[in-house]
């Protein structure tokens, strides 16, 4: 696989982790940090990706939304997954 696929794959599943961990206070600071170490990689490493870096941009505009709510966090997460499963293996 793509070494930086799997940066950006592995940034976006640890941004998904923090989400579904519903038993503990939703941590904005580290999801942004994740997020935006993902949005940089693709900028600067997978600039072919536009599409998939715009749907990243969106959800990093929803995490104020998502914070209180459990079922919001998972369904974003699982958005957040969906996104990296979509990098795909190449």
């Amino acid at each position: 696989m793509n070494r930086n696929k799997l940066n950006v794959k592995m940034d976006l599943l640890r941004a998904a982790k923090t989400a579904f961990e519903i038993n503990k206070p939703f941590d904005r600071n580290i999801t942004k940090v994740f997020l935006n170490k993902a949005k940089d990689e693709f900028e600067n490493k997978l600039p072919q990706e536009t599409l998939l870096k715009n749907e990243l941009m969106e959800f990093s505009l929803q995490i104020d939304d998502i914070v209180n709510d459990p079922l919001k966090r998972i369904h974003w997460g699982e958005k957040v997954m969906t996104l990296a499963a979509r990098l795909g293996s190449n």
